[in-house]
C-alpha cells in the first residue's frame, strides 16, 4: 500500500509538472507575445513547437521531482513520518517559481526578442533600473498575475498530496527494504527524463528546429533554459571553440588588419571630438539608410552633410555590450557581458583612454543612472576623467523614466562645448549616451501617433537642433561630430539580417567634405577609424579596423544576438544560431566558418582578460 502511495505521488507530481508546461505556460507564451506583436501561429507550426519542446518540458518536470523523490524515499524508510507539510511546502515554492518564470519569460520577450536566460540576473543586480522601462501600473498587473497564476499552480500540484492518505499502514519493514529499489528505479527513470535518450545529453537546442527564431523559442522551456545557462557563463575557455587555432588565427587576421595608411577625411589631427550614441537608433528609422520617411528627417540630411558609412552594422543587441563595443572596438558577447567583469574591464582598450595620452581631457554624458550594469566602472576603465549623470541635473529635469530626457542633456552639452572652447585648454573628448529613444518612450514631443515612432522622432529632431545651433558657432570648426547607434531596433526581428543596421557618420567643422561610403564597417571599427584619422596607434584594438586605410580590403561586419551572430560580407549576410547550430539565414559554409572563428577569438581574449 505504501509503495503504491509513494509511486502515485511521484508519478503525479512529475505529469502535472510537464501538463503546466504544456497546457499553461506555453500558451500564456505564445498568446501575449501573438497579440502583442501581431504575428500568427499556423495550427501545424503550433504541433511542431509541441512536439519538440515536449522533451525539455519533461526534463524540467523531472528536476522538479527530484527533491519529491527524496521525500517519499524517507517515508518509506520511516512510515511514521507524515510528508505532507513538507510536500505541500515545496509545491508552494515550484508554484511560485514556474509562475515567475512563466510570466517573466512571456512578458520580456517583448523587449528583449530572445528567452529567458542567466542574463536576467545580470540585470537584476539593480532592480530600480531594470524595470525603469515599464509604469509602476504595467509592474502591478503583472505582480498581480504571478500571484494568481501561482496560487493555481498550486492547487494544482498539490491535489496529488492532498487526496493521500499519509498514515502508515502495510508492511513496514518490506516498505523499508523496497525503499533502495523504489530510488533506483523512479530515480533512474528522472535521471533519464533530464539527461535524454539520445547518445549526448538534453541542451536548448533540442527544442530548436525551424528558421523562425520565434518558434524555436515558443518551444523551449524557460527553466531549463536558465538552468543551462547559469552554468555556461564562466568558463570562457572552453566555449564556441569549434576550429583549429591555427585556421582561427589564419581568418581572423585577414579580416583584423591592423596597419595601414588612412585616407585623410579631416582637415586637422588635433580636432575636438564628440561621439553621440543615439540609444537603439537603427537604421530603419533613416530615410538615407532605407529605412522610413517620416521619422528621422534631420539624420537623413545630417547622413548628406558630413561622411557617411551608409552600410554600418552593429555589434550587439543590448547597450551594454554596444557602448563597449563603440568605444572599446570590442565585439559584443552572445552569451554574457563583459561590463559586468569589472577585472575584465580594465585591461580593454579605450578610445578616450588612447585620445587622453595625445593630451586630450575626457568626459562622458549620460543624463541616467550610471551605476546601472556597472556603467561607471566601465566609463573609468575607457578613459574617461569626468562621469556627467543624472545626478548633474537639478530633480525637476530629471522627468523621464530613465533620467533627464534628451532635449535637457542636449542642451548641457551644448553649453558645455561653448564653455570648453572659450577656456581652450587642451583638445577634448566627450561620449554622449541618450535615453529617449527607449522603452517606455515617455517623451516631451508630439509629432506621430506611434509612441515609439515619435520617441525617434523626439530624439532625432533634439539631434537636429543641437547639430544647427553648434554649427553657428565658432567651436565648430575644429569638432568632429561622430554620430552611431548602441544597437538596432526590433523594428525587424532581432534575428533578422536588417536587425543591425545602424548609422555611423563623421560630421563638423574639422571634415574636410561630405561624401558617402558605400563599403560595409561595423561599430567596432569607430575608435581604430578615428584614431586613424588623428595618425595615433591603434594596434591594442584587436578587433577594430581603420576602415579607411588601405589596407581595409575584405570589408565585413560581425554582429552577435542572444546565443547567435550574424556575418557580413561582400557574398551576403549569414545568421546562424549556436543553440541550434545551423543557419536561420542565408546558409554559406564560409560565412558561417569566419563568424565562428571571430567568435572563436573573442571568447578565447574574453577568458584571458
Amino acid at each position: 500500500m505504501i509503495i503504491k502511495r509513494v509511486t502515485v505521488c511521484l508519478v503525479s507530481h512529475f505529469l502535472l509538472c510537464t501538463g503546466l508546461f504544456l497546457c499553461i505556460q506555453k500558451p500564456i507564451f505564445l498568446l501575449y507575445n501573438l497579440l502583442k506583436s501581431g504575428k500568427s501561429c499556423p495550427l501545424e507550426e503550433l504541433a511542431e513547437i509541441y512536439r519538440h519542446g515536449v522533451a525539455l518540458d519533461a526534463a524540467t518536470a523531472a528536476y522538479l521531482s527530484a527533491i519529491p523523490l527524496l521525500v517519499l524515499c524517507a517515508h518509506l524508510v520511516f512510515p511514521a513520518y507524515n510528508p505532507r507539510k513538507t510536500l505541500l511546502a515545496y509545491d508552494g515554492f515550484v508554484a511560485l517559481l514556474l509562475s515567475l518564470v512563466t510570466m517573466a519569460d512571456a512578458c520580456l520577450y517583448e523587449f528583449w526578442e530572445f528567452k529567458l536566460d542567466a542574463t536576467v540576473f545580470f540585470y537584476l543586480d539593480d532592480p530600480k533600473n531594470a524595470f525603469a522601462s515599464v509604469s509602476s501600473a504595467y509592474l502591478l498587473v503583472r505582480a498581480l498575475a504571478i500571484l494568481l497564476l501561482a496560487a493555481v499552480y498550486y492547487l494544482i500540484l498539490s491535489i496529488p498530496v492532498s487526496k493521500t492518505s499519509w498514515e502508515p499502514a502495510g508492511n513496514r519493514k518490506r516498505a523499508a527494504l523496497a525503499m533502495p529499489v523504489f530510488l533506483v528505479l523512479a530515480g533512474g527513470a528522472l535521471f533519464a527524463t533530464m539527461r535524454g535518450l539520445r547518445i549526448w545529453p538534453n541542451t536548448p537546442g533540442r527544442a530548436y528546429y525551424s528558421k523562425t527564431a520565434f518558434y524555436n523559442h515558443a518551444a523551449l522551456n524557460p527553466l531549463f533554459n536558465i538552468a543551462y545557462t547559469s552554468g555556461k557563463q564562466e568558463d570562457f575557455s572552453r566555449q564556441f571553440q569549434t576550429l583549429p587555432d591555427e585556421e582561427c588565427e589564419r581568418i581572423c587576421d585577414a579580416l583584423f588588419p591592423t596597419s595601414g595608411t588612412a585616407e585623410p577625411m579631416l582637415r586637422t589631427t588635433r580636432p575636438d571630438i564628440l561621439v553621440i550614441v543615439l540609444e537603439g537608433f537603427g537604421a530603419c528609422f533613416i530615410e538615407e539608410l532605407g529605412g522610413m520617411k517620416e521619422v528621422a528627417p534631420n539624420l537623413s540630411r545630417l547622413c548628406k552633410e558630413g561622411v557617411n558609412f551608409a552600410h554600418c552594422y552593429c555589434s550587439s543587441f543590448r547597450t551594454d555590450r554596444g557602448i563597449v563595443s563603440a568605444l572599446s572596438g570590442y565585439p559584443g558577447q552572445p552569451t554574457t557581458s563583459i561590463m559586468r567583469y569589472s577585472h575584465k574591464l580594465r585591461s580593454l582598450p579605450g578610445l578616450p583612454k588612447s585620445l587622453k595620452k595625445a593630451g586630450y581631457q575626457t568626459q562622458v554624458l549620460y543624463a541616467g543612472d550610471m551605476t546601472f550594469f556597472n556603467m561607471a566602472d566601465y566609463f573609468i576603465s575607457a578613459g574617461h576623467d569626468r562621469l556627467v549623470s543624472q545626478d548633474e541635473f537639478p530633480a525637476e529635469q530629471r522627468t523621464a523614466k530613465w533620467g533627464v530626457p534628451d532635449h535637457v542633456a542636449f542642451e548641457w552639452l551644448f553649453q558645455d562645448i561653448q564653455k570648453k572652447h572659450k577656456e581652450n585648454d587642451a583638445p577634448w573628448y566627450t561620449t554622449f549616451l541618450t535615453i529617449s529613444s527607449h522603452v517606455p518612450f515617455d517623451v516631451p514631443y508630439h509629432r506621430l501617433k506611434d509612441e515609439k515612432l515619435n520617441a525617434f522622432a523626439y530624439t532625432d529632431s533634439c539631434m537636429g537642433d543641437f547639430i544647427d545651433r553648434l554649427q553657428a558657432t565658432p567651436a565648430w570648426d575644429n569638432l568632429l561630430v561622430v554620430c552611431t547607434a548602441d544597437h538596432g531596433f526590433n523594428h525587424w526581428d532581432i534575428t533578422s539580417p536588417d536587425f543591425p543596421h545602424i548609422p555611423f557618420l563623421l560630421l563638423g567643422g574639422a571634415v574636410k567634405q561630405a561624401c558617402r561610403k558605400e563599403q560595409i564597417v561595423c561599430q567596432t571599427d569607430l575608435p581604430a577609424t578615428v584614431l586613424g584619422q588623428l595618425q595615433l596607434p591603434h594596434e591594442d584594438f584587436s578587433f577594430s579596423r581603420d576602415v579607411l586605410a588601405d589596407t581595409y580590403t575584405a570589408p565585413s561586419a560581425f554582429s552577435t544576438f542572444n546565443n547567435g551572430f550574424n556575418f557580413r560580407d561582400s557574398t551576403g549576410c549569414t545568421v546562424y544560431d549556436n543553440t541550434a547550430s545551423r543557419a536561420l539565414h542565408g546558409a554559406d559554409p564560409e560565412r558561417e566558418k569566419k563568424g565562428k572563428a571571430i567568435l572563436q577569438k573573442l571568447y578565447k581574449d574574453l577568458s584571458e582578460r
